[in-house]
């Protein structure tokens, strides 16, 4: 069957990149694509590039919308979206001729309802990175799941082509700095079955924003990770009950790493404990290790103002390997011990993903 695919493509001032992101897609080696090109207010150049290379190409259909960030545009993308499959885009990365192709290809090879592929992290002049032998894996919603908390990439949502059933009914949320983990943990739980490979297809360029590194959107970026921790975890558990540890010692692991942060404050820690408070119970006669037990309870009975003063002062964490999320470092880089200190956060050893979008 040739299946029809929708490219969503948000789009803010990206001038700069946005030709070569177009280009990418219409040269796609599989031909039966819908591009979605979703202009979110950009007040640069932008407009004028999407309409000369709709001109080139009629498998392209554009929006103009009032400015409203980038999950508001991905959402108006989505309401239009006719694919049988549908994958997203970011407006200042490309992707690999073959991307779509080999998606399809593993798709109905599977029969998945939804692909994964690598990405690379792209910079100016960088060198290609050489593919290594592609392997393939298809796994249940709960193995996938799991890979969620060892590996960040697997939270994403640009490196997959989804089936269109699994991503009915769900839409990303707006006024986040962040999007990505809102959405994809729900469209992975509403499927039956998840292929991974290595193949390289996805080239996501790595560029500063001055904006995203304000204290402001900081302060967001913390807000959001409380958010959707605390949301995928009441998720996750009432449907995969023996999944519960697991997603709960990485939610209190991230949390007490939050409760560090440079750009934490009081009104947030107290919005954390209140998350805390309502599962209690669960923290207290889990069997989640004891250690992580012990500072979560001493968070919750330390009043905010107090604990911010003496933030430097939380002794150390010893943290399963297991339970490490988005902390995989490069190179396979793992220490078992997390120090956590005032002045750093574990967060400022990810890879920038979240701190990069407008």
């Amino acid at each position: 069957m040739n299946y029809l695919i929708s490219i969503i493509v948000p789009i803010y001032n990206v001038d700069k990149y946005l030709e070569e992101c177009i280009e990418s897609l219409r040269n796609q080696t599989y031909k039966n694509l819908e591009i979605i090109l979703i202009n979110d207010g950009s007040t640069d150049n932008s407009e004028q590039i999407f309409r000369h290379e709709a001109k080139q190409d009629n498998r392209i259909v554009f929006i103009n919308k009032k400015n409203g960030g980038s999950a508001s545009a991905k959402n108006e993308g989505l309401k239009i979206a006719k694919g049988d499959y549908i994958a997203f885009v970011d407006s200042d990365d490309f992707i690999e001729l073959d991307m779509i192709e080999y998606m399809v290809n593993t798709i109905k090879k599977y029969n998945a309802d939804i692909v994964q592929c690598k990405l690379r992290d792209y910079y100016t002049n960088t060198i290609a990175f050489k593919q290594q032998e592609i392997n393939e894996k298809s796994m249940d919603v709960k193995e996938f799941l799991y890979l969620i908390l060892k590996q960040w990439e697997n939270g994403l949502f640009c490196n997959k082509l989804f089936k269109r059933e699994v991503i009915e009914n769900v839409f990303f949320k707006e006024g986040r700095c962040i999007d990505d983990e809102f959405f994809t943990y729900k469209c992975v739980i509403n499927s039956k079955s998840i292929v991974t490979s290595n193949k390289i297809v996805y080239n996501y360029r790595m560029r500063k924003s001055g904006v995203m590194k304000s204290e402001r959107s900081q302060k967001q970026i913390l807000k959001d990770r409380v958010d959707y921790l605390y949301e995928r975890y009441e998720l996750v558990r009432k449907i995969y009950k023996d999944l519960d540890k697991s997603f709960l010692e990485h939610l209190l692991t991230y949390y007490l790493i939050i409760s560090k942060d440079y750009y934490v404050d009081e009104k947030l820690l107290d919005y954390m404990k209140n998350n805390l408070k309502s599962i209690k119970g669960k923290i207290i006669t889990s069997n989640i290790d004891i250690r992580i037990k012990m500072q979560i309870l001493k968070f919750m009975i330390t009043k905010s103002n107090k604990y911010i003063q003496s933030k430097n002062q939380l002794e150390e964490v010893t943290i399963d390997k297991d339970i490490w999320g988005c902390m995989e470092f490069k190179n396979s880089f793992f220490n078992p011990v997390i120090k956590i200190y005032y002045s750093i956060s574990i967060y400022r050893y990810e890879k920038p993903r979240f701190y990069k979008r407008y």
